[in-house]
């Protein structure tokens, strides 16, 4: 990664020192048609663009239809000068081109003489007259001035039509770890692009995140493509979020701030205040400062300050914060045991009674005897004698994994000091080279260190281990514009993006994640293959905890690049400007398995004594899995772009878009073919069973040898072998994406237009599929064995034996039919100029989305045994019970569970959306977004597993982020009083005022209920249950804790006892809403002059969050064998305020 990010730079500055650096190209333009007073259209008028702040022009000429266009202009503030023989010039000022944007100014020139000059303003607000795209624009004034918790600027894409999203109310202070939970027109989060300054931004192996987070001073501009939007966007089918850092003017600008937060301004935590603890540290400090102006030395160079341009922002942030406090049940203080000691087990309410495990181990039936237990009946006075417990088990409890309850006798809420520091160098040069060549580059830079707890990616219920992150980012566009000839121009372009992970695992509070003095449990693979010596994770499943505690599979490192070679020419022609363009997306991810080395214990409730807790302590594992090695793989991938698009101007009133795309994406492959997938249809039962039937191990005949190792590699393909792709799957290549559009001036006044369009958009799954798969045998091996003990999972539960041979592996497929994921993008909507400040909007959006990705468990049980049709449950209820080993029935034998990547469900979205936009209306600047809207799916969100493999539509619902109202008010209003009153006191001190603010109402999210009690299913996983709806309508309490009546829903009742469904509980996934958010952020600043009215000057500012500490929920305990079910457990922040500073110059 070092090598290529010093070839970027030196690229970046070879074309600096060989030829400058330029204005950068956000895809904007502006047009229009030139007229006479009777409307007659001008041919081959001169039109002279002006960029305000630096000066720079470009000279165009209308064709014989009177249209003008400037395209691929950066952001800023332009003017106009139009002239024509017998005709007065017309200059028309201030008119803003925000990235990505057409502007529209039509011309009447006066009869007259060209030495003469009329001036006109353009209006302030300007309809989209031009294209059909759907988008939400954050100016430069509103990405400063409206306060976002944490200075995140994500933050302000969730504000736009359309836009749901889960993010918390701090969304974090780093790209990687930040939040970017947001979905556009019902979109999967993931599908979204990040751009700055038209590069990618995108960590394309991390599915969905982005690799660096700008500082919002260093930034223009902040726009979102929300639907709709043109073929030179592609790759993803949710929003593309625009980014423009700020560029250099003909005078030196620059600023020096501070923002600063601590808990001691704050409100208290809804839950650390119900348990009587003090306020979560926060300390955040972001100091930094950037300046931009002309480079020149003089005499020498630039000495007209009109060429050469920079701007340089640096900036700082130090983040000390408590982990969000929930609540979670933990062990009772009085059932955490002692070495060598008997355990009276309190048996926590609703809880079953735990019963002697059932065995044919001779070790073990003679250790009951001798206590005088009966195997099937439960321990006398519920008291489990000193020796039956597992001391390994007594060992991990002592390390402090679990913690002991701090709020009432089975509950624990704590909040753990995370740390955060963040240096970003952000550095944006510009150059005009001549009067045809223009470049740009930035370059930008994150150096993160951040600890969590619990671990980051992981599932432990606990902060008694965490995790320690160093992230370094970077970032480098360059672009070089030529303008070929007035009508001509074309824009080469070279991006770059990285990131470097290392994460490594750290003791949390009060615990230890490292192996204890004493500790004798054994695993598959010797210690030394075990990074550091972990401990085993621990994963408590359903009564009475339902919990699970992990280091997780660090220590680890991951590394991502992405190289994209770009070209883009726009040919302006009659009515029609042309564009035409292709690129070239070269991605490399190197990285770790993610697996455990140290091996996962998985306790459940449904066998052996019915208790997880219990079955932890007495050593008897539902399953034990656990990853040879933690070798590293090398993954690439290419995409090819090609598109065409006409904006052909019928007429004056009428713009139809007609574009097409096309992206051929060959699934990512593993550099050195190290790589395997499983095909089903390539398994061949023919070979014979592979499995001891005694023992649940794979028998030595079935195994084939591979560099010296043996394998069970039945329906296991090799990459790149016998003609198998490269990638493991079927390559799709239909991928042909027609984009069209129209927008219809319906009066020809410009004041109300009609819009709307459609579109087809393709991507590629970002990443995180191939590197599950990369765990599959020959290239990996992660044995998984059932009913074995904790301290020795070689040994049966169930018998005793104990074998050498080798246990079948967990397997991750991807289906080889594995088409890109497609959605169709249509809309209908009006847009109105109520005055030339104000815009009103409505709008229906509509979105289909097919083939998208989720995963499927495909060696489950059979649903029934086809040979045993007297009674053709019994092996489901033998694995429920846990008297049988579920690896000796699976569909494909050999094999433990096999998770299946596929691309075979669908979404759909329909919305009402009503925005409203007033700028610098009598000192007031308003955006109003509300959405009415409903989405509709089986899954959420790439690689999240289908509750029924058998049965897709058992999970079509209301989706995870459904909200079916929101509203978003954003306002900013500048008071006027008292700015020029002659009484400098009354000036200073009352004037230069400003209040800014957003607030949001939303309904809540649909919470899917899960039930993990007693296993009604019997399929040996790959599967997730759900309660009965018992009244067929979920009853909300909403008093106290309690969201809503537990008694709403029952179990589920399993086949072999006359259940239903096949032992599936009816409850939709979307049974129960979460509650809605209410939430207001205000912000307050004083501007002191040290001049009249200019720079330099001081700005100081207060800003709120959540002002009226008002409390919105954001979880509850959704699993019905809790004893909370149906509980809140964890809220948004409370009010939090915050003070900067800010010394422009």
């Amino acid at each position: 990664m070092i090598r290529s990010l010093r070839r970027t730079l030196l690229l970046l500055v070879m074309a600096s020192l060989a030829v400058g650096t330029a204005f950068a190209q956000e895809n904007a333009s502006i047009t229009g048609t030139v007229t006479d007073p009777t409307g007659a259209v001008i041919p081959n008028a001169t039109v002279i663009l002006t960029n305000t702040a630096t000066e720079h022009q470009q000279k165009s000429q209308a064709n014989t239809d009177g249209i003008y266009i400037f395209g691929n202009l950066g952001v800023g503030s332009y003017s106009l000068s139009i002239s024509a023989k017998g005709f007065t010039r017309t200059t028309i000022g201030g008119i803003t081109v925000n990235a990505g944007q057409t502007v529209q100014e039509n011309v009447s020139l006066k009869i007259g003489s060209t030495a003469q000059t009329i001036t006109v303003q353009a209006g302030a607000l300007e309809l989209q007259t031009q294209t059909n795209e759907l988008s939400t624009l954050m100016t430069g004034k509103q990405v400063s001035q409206l306060a976002t918790n944490g200075r995140n600027v994500t933050a302000l894409a969730a504000l736009g039509l359309g836009v749901s999203n889960n993010l918390p109310a701090f969304s974090g202070v780093n790209a990687l770890t930040s939040s970017n939970g947001i979905s556009f027109n019902g979109t999967r989060t993931s599908h979204n692009i990040y751009l700055l300054d038209g590069g990618e931004l995108n960590d394309r192996g991390c599915g969905g995140c982005f690799s660096s987070l700008p500082s919002i001073d260093a930034l223009s501009e902040f726009r979102t493509l929300d639907s709709n939007y043109p073929p030179y966007y592609g790759l993803g089918s949710g929003g593309v979020v625009m980014m423009v850092i700020k560029s250099g003017q003909r005078r030196y600008h620059g600023e020096l701030y501070e923002f600063n937060r601590n808990e001691a301004y704050d409100a208290n935590n809804y839950f650390t205040n119900l348990a009587h603890q003090k306020r979560p540290e926060f300390r955040l400090n972001e100091p930094g400062g950037n300046i931009g102006g002309p480079l020149f030395i003089p005499h020498v160079y630039n000495t007209n300050k009109t060429r050469t341009f920079f701007f340089v922002n640096e900036e700082w942030r130090r983040l000390i914060q408590g982990s969000s406090p929930s609540i979670v049940n933990t062990i009772p203080s009085n059932d955490f045991p002692t070495l060598g000691q008997p355990l009276a087990y309190n048996i926590p309410a609703g809880g079953a009674v735990p019963i002697v495990p059932n065995t044919s181990d001779p070790a073990k039936l003679a250790l009951y005897a001798s206590d005088g237990l009966t195997p099937g009946q439960p321990f006398p006075n519920n008291v489990i004698p000193a020796n039956l417990i597992d001391q390994n088990a007594v060992l991990e409890l002592n390390a402090g994994t679990f913690p002991h309850p701090n709020y009432g006798n089975s509950q624990y809420i704590s909040s753990i000091p995370l740390t955060d520091n963040v240096r970003e160098d952000v550095v944006r040069i510009d150059h005009t080279i001549n009067s045809k060549l223009q470049l740009m580059g930035h370059f930008l830079h994150d150096a993160v260190s951040e600890t969590f707890y619990p671990p980051l990616w992981g599932d432990s219920t606990y902060p008694t281990v965490g995790t320690q992150m160093k992230n370094p980012s970077y970032s480098a566009v360059i672009s070089l514009t030529q303008t070929i000839s007035p009508n001509l121009l074309n824009v080469t372009a070279y991006d770059y993006s990285g990131n470097k992970i290392t994460l490594d695992p750290v003791a949390g509070k009060g615990g230890s994640f490292t192996q204890p003095q004493g500790w004798s449990a054994q695993s598959f693979f010797p210690v030394s293959d075990n990074f550091g010596a972990r401990l085993p994770e621990i994963d408590l499943q359903g009564s009475p905890l339902n919990a699970n505690w992990s280091s997780s599979y660090f220590p680890w490192k991951n590394g991502y690049e992405g190289f994209e070679w770009r070209d883009d020419l726009t040919w302006n022609r009659g009515r029609h400007q042309l564009r035409f363009g292709f690129s070239w997306l070269h991605d490399y991810k190197n990285q770790q398995l993610q697996a455990n080395t140290q091996g996962t214990a998985v306790f459940n409730s449904s066998n052996f004594s019915k208790d997880s807790y219990i079955n932890f302590l007495l050593g008897d594992a539902s399953s034990f899995t656990q990853l040879q090695y933690l070798y590293g793989k090398h993954w690439v991938s290419n995409n090819y772009s090609f598109y065409a698009n006409d904006d052909w101007h019928v007429t004056r009133d009428l713009t139809l878009n007609l574009g097409l795309r096309y992206d051929a994406m060959p699934h990512t492959f593993e550099r050195y073919n190290q790589f395997a997938n499983f095909v089903p249809a390539d398994y061949n039962y023919a070979a014979g069973y592979p499995l001891d039937p005694a023992t649940g191990t794979l028998l030595s005949s079935s195994l084939t040898q591979y560099n010296g190792e043996p394998f069970y590699l039945n329906g296991i393909r090799e990459a790149g072998v016998n003609g198998f792709p490269r990638g493991v799957v079927n390559n799709d290549f239909k991928t042909v994406e027609p984009r069209v559009g129209f927008a219809y001036d319906l009066h020809g006044d410009g004041r109300t237009v009609l819009r709307g369009g459609f579109g087809l958009f393709y991507e590629r799954v970002q990443g995180n599929d191939v590197y599950n798969a990369a765990l599959n045998p020959p290239f990996a091996y992660q044995p998984s064995a059932t009913n074995v003990y904790f301290s020795n999972p070689k040994t049966s539960a169930l018998t005793g034996q104990t074998t050498t041979q080798s246990f079948p592996s967990v397997l991750t497929g991807i289906k080889y039919h594995y088409p890109h994921p497609g959605t169709a993008e249509y809309s209908l909507g009006v847009q109105h100029s109520i005055t030339n400040s104000m815009i009103a909007v409505i709008q229906y959006v509509g979105t289909d989305g097919w083939d998208q990705n989720d995963d499927r468990g495909i060696n489950t049980l059979p649903l029934v045994d086809a040979a045993n049709t007297a009674s053709p449950y019994d092996q489901r209820e033998g694995v429920a019970n846990g008297s049988l080993n579920a690896n000796l029935y699976r569909i494909f034998p050999g094999y433990s569970s096999i998770s299946q990547e596929e691309n075979e469900t669908h979404f759909n979205y329909n919305a009402l959306q009503m925005g409203l936009r007033a700028d610098n209306w009598h000192n007031l600047t308003v955006v109003l977004a509300y959405t009415y809207s409903h989405e509709i799916d089986e899954v959420s969100a790439d690689l999240n597993s289908v509750s029924n493999p058998f049965n897709l539509k058992y999970d079509k619902g209301s989706g995870s982020l459904d909200r079916r109202h929101i509203l978003n008010l954003t306002y900013i209003y500048a008071f006027p009083f008292f700015l020029h009153s002659s009484n400098v006191a009354e000036r200073e001190v009352l004037g230069g005022w400003e209040f800014s603010g957003i607030t949001s109402a939303e309904t809540g999210t649909p919470q899917p209920i899960t039930y993990t009690g007693s296993d009604t299913l019997g399929l040996g996983g790959g599967t997730t249950n759900r309660p009965n709806l018992v009244t067929g309508y979920v009853h909300y309490m909403k008093h106290g804790l309690q969201w809503f009546d537990p008694a709403s829903f029952s179990n589920p009742v399993a086949p072999w006892n006359g259940g239903t469904n096949q032992g599936f509980g009816d409850a939709g996934k979307d049974a129960v809403v979460l509650p809605g958010l209410l939430n207001f952020q205000w912000s307050l600043f004083k501007t002191f002059h040290f001049t009249q009215g200019g720079l330099p000057n001081l700005e100081l500012r207060f800003e709120a969050f959540n002002v009226f500490n008002h409390t919105n929920f954001t979880g509850i305990d959704a699993n019905s064998a809790d004893s909370n079910f149906g509980q809140v457990t964890s809220a948004y922040d409370a009010r939090e305020l915050q003070f900067g500073a800010k010394f422009h110059f």
